[in-house]
């Protein structure tokens, strides 16, 4: 289970794998919309 760490410090888990463009869309619509790149 992935857990992600945002630069805010919040976390965010999955239960599955995940890409840059899934996080994002976790976050809210319009950043997956505006995401070009992520850092891994």
């Amino acid at each position: 289970m992935p857990t992600i760490t945002l630069p805010d410090g919040s976390q965010r888990s999955f239960d599955h794998a995940v890409s840059v463009a899934d996080v994002a869309l976790s976050i809210g619509a319009g950043l997956a919309k505006a995401t070009v790149a992520g850092k891994v």
